[in-house]
């Protein structure tokens, strides 16, 4: 009964997503003689294809702490899988041995940005065109929703600034 079920899910797409796409970003500066956004928007770059761009200008101090939240959007957003606080630093030099929720977002990220460097982060930081592609997700099968990302940054764990970007998985 259940077997035509189960194979039209596996072999017909069923888990994976036909729409990955941006559909918000916001930037919060939490000490403005820290840090400032000079660029934080989405793109239209096509038909269904967001890009996201963003400018962060360190204007005092290194970025070396940082924390990553993921929600997920079940009446309301709430934290779904991942709350982590990692020393920024210490992850980008050996961000290739370990495989983590990092990992994923940021190797993805380093194509479209000037963040795949060792630290001291000194100046800025810049992400262009940026776009949501399905095989970020190979590693993590997410069912279809709406998620929250929410980044925070700071210097010797004090938060300076958050990020949150927004998504939806179809």
């Amino acid at each position: 009964m259940w077997a035509p079920f189960i194979i039209l899910l596996l072999f017909g797409g069923g888990l994976s997503y036909r729409v990955t796409r941006f559909t918000n970003i916001k930037c919060n500066v939490l000490n403005p003689s820290y840090c400032a956004f000079e660029k934080c928007h989405l793109k239209m770059l096509g038909r269904g294809i967001v890009g996201l761009n963003m400018r962060f200008k360190l204007l005092k101090g290194v970025l070396n702490n940082a924390k990553s939240v993921f929600f997920a959007k079940f009446n309301g957003y709430r934290p779904f899988m991942f709350n982590m606080t990692f020393d920024f630093c210490k992850f980008m030099q050996k961000s290739n041995t370990e495989l983590s929720f990092q990992k994923i977002v940021f190797d993805a990220l380093a194509k479209q940005s000037n963040i795949n460097h060792t630290c001291p982060f000194l100046k800025e930081l810049v992400v262009d065109n940026f776009v949501f592609k399905e095989d970020i997700f190979k590693f993590l099968p997410l069912p279809a929703g709406e998620y929250q990302l929410q980044f925070i940054a700071g210097t010797d764990n004090i938060w300076m600034s958050t990020l949150s970007v927004y998504a939806l998985l179809e």
